[in-house]
């Protein structure tokens, strides 16, 4: 209703048409919006267009339920009379209805006697109106539909580069900028970025930052008002970027959601020399339903980056790690490649924990994590698992790889180290792994079996710090890739071998301890 009504104030009817628009879905005991209003302070001609429109609604079919007959249709508007309509005109409206009827009948304005092939150019000719006053019609309507359609896909749209690209899309329908970019503010509401940038020079101004009060965006920033037909030039004196000549207006329109300020849409032009008062209606208008759509995108995605990040560590955490090997399943499937499934549990975590004190033993467990993710290729995918272990999902990879990097991660995490007033606290780490999808093909299953092999190699690593290790008869190098049996495809073997392995480890570990190897 109310974009409706903005988009008609241009038109200049010589009737109330705008707040007739603007609210007939106010209801007479003040239910209805936008503004609640209720009684007689809702316009008369609102309150019966109103009343009429539903009448008329009831009897046509909707994608959500079928045509009901004239009559039903009377009992229905007379059954909400004094709460959704004023019972006044309600009374009025149905004792005259047959009146109505054949009056509209006669003038050939029955739905069925309407040639829906006659255009506002013909009812302009039959009724003697003006092309210019036709032609404002025709693109208010164009307009109020695809505002309409905006608002109704803005609604729809959680993730936020929908969002800005919808936004970006539908202002070029109806203004032939040359560059759109959407700024969003920071947290700390003092810089803007430009997260999405459509048109010239996008790569160019995409990412760059704007300081509130920095240039025409900057000052729309500040001032949360329209900056219109300003130097381009203003926009990039502060970044370096030489690109203003490209260009010859600009305008910026701060984006207010609920009177909190979420960043601004600055239009860049080449092709003239200054917006028309209508362009920035429009953009005014798009913006305000973009402001709480974005607004929306952003809360959205706060909470699913909490819901699907470890606080601790700032990596993905388990349910994000579940949802990533069900992504990677799909990948391997379709291009007939597999992924190693990495477990790495810390050393000798507990004893920095008593020693140190819980809050260095967080600042363990947050280093060791920045320290796995260097080790790891750009799109290997790391999370904290559940206490001090790291699962790590590497796509396209195999045996030799994995030992490589194995020994990598352990290297790197035995050279980390915190100094405390008590000391220097390190742990080491112990890394099993497992390939998909010939030691497992579910999350659990593949889970288990790296797990075994982390196991296998955390009890080598407890024997060969007390100077053991022959105990179990295998070598380092059989602990780093302690997965190689599991990679054949007879699972019933591995299972075997991974049994065999565990109670081996078993019969010796009661056997062991520092008093009886001393």
């Amino acid at each position: 209703c109310s974009v409706g009504a903005s988009i008609l104030e241009k038109v200049g009817f010589p009737y109330p048409v705008v707040p007739t628009v603007k609210y007939h879905h106010e209801a007479w005991d003040g239910t209805g919006y936008p503004e609640g209003l209720r009684g007689r302070k809702i316009p008369v001609t609102a309150r019966i267009i109103a009343l009429a429109d539903m009448f008329d609604t009831l009897q046509e079919d909707r994608p959500y339920r079928k045509a009901v007959g004239r009559q039903e249709a009377i009992e229905t508007v007379r059954s909400v009379a004094g709460s959704k309509f004023d019972p006044m005109l309600t009374e009025i409206f149905l004792r005259n209805l047959s009146i109505f009827e054949a009056e509209i009948e006669a003038n050939g304005l029955s739905p069925h006697a309407i040639d829906t092939r006659r255009d506002l150019t013909e009812l302009s000719r039959d009724a003697g109106v003006s092309a210019n006053y036709v032609d404002q019609i025709k693109r208010a309507n164009h307009e109020a539909f695809t505002l309409f359609s905006l608002a109704r896909d803005f609604s729809s749209a959680l993730k936020l580069s929908e969002t800005l690209e919808l936004l970006a899309v539908k202002l070029a329908e109806f203004i032939p900028y040359d560059t759109c970019a959407i700024y969003l503010l920071d947290s700390n509401y003092n810089v803007a970025r430009a997260e999405h940038v459509r048109g010239l020079h996008a790569s160019a101004i995409a990412g760059r930052e704007i300081v509130s009060g920095e240039g025409a965006t900057g000052f729309a920033l500040r001032s949360r008002k329209l900056v219109c037909n300003v130097d381009p030039a203003l926009d990039f004196a502060f970044s370096g970027v030489d690109i203003a000549a490209s260009f010859k207006t600009m305008a910026a329109v701060p984006l207010i959601a609920q009177d909190r300020l979420v960043g601004v849409v600055s239009l860049y032009v080449s092709r003239f020399d200054s917006f028309e008062d209508e362009h920035m209606r429009i953009v005014e208008t798009a913006s305000k339903l973009a402001a709480d759509a974005i607004e929306k995108a952003l809360e959205h995605a706060e909470t699913q980056l909490h819901a699907f990040t470890d606080t601790m560590t700032g990596l993905p955490n388990a349910r994000a790690l579940i949802a990533e090997f069900a992504k990677e399943v799909q990948r391997a499937g379709r291009n007939g490649t597999s992924f190693q499934l990495l477990v790495m549990d810390l050393d000798g975590f507990k004893k920095v924990n008593d020693t140190f004190g819980h809050k260095l033993g967080d600042s363990m467990l947050h280093g060791i994590g920045c320290v796995i993710r260097e080790q790891l290729r750009e799109y290997d995918f790391l999370a904290r698992y559940g206490g001090d272990e790291f699962v790590a999902i590497l796509p396209e990879t195999d045996r030799e790889f994995v030992r490589g990097l194995s020994q990598r991660i352990a290297d790197a995490v035995s050279a980390y180290e915190l100094v405390d007033d008590d000391g220097v606290a390190e742990v080491g780490i112990s890394i099993g792994s497992a390939s998909y999808p010939s030691a497992g093909q579910t999350f659990d299953e593949l889970i288990d079996a790296a797990d075994r092999e982390m196991y296998r190699a955390k009890e080598f690593n407890r024997l060969r710090a007390i100077g053991a290790e022959h105990l179990l008869g295998i070598g380092q190098a059989d602990v780093n890739v302690s997965i190689s049996s599991i990679e054949n495809d007879d699972k019933t073997r591995n299972k075997s071998i991974s049994r065999t392995t565990e109670q081996r480890a078993a019969s010796v570990t009661p056997m062991i301890s520092s008093d009886s190897v001393q």
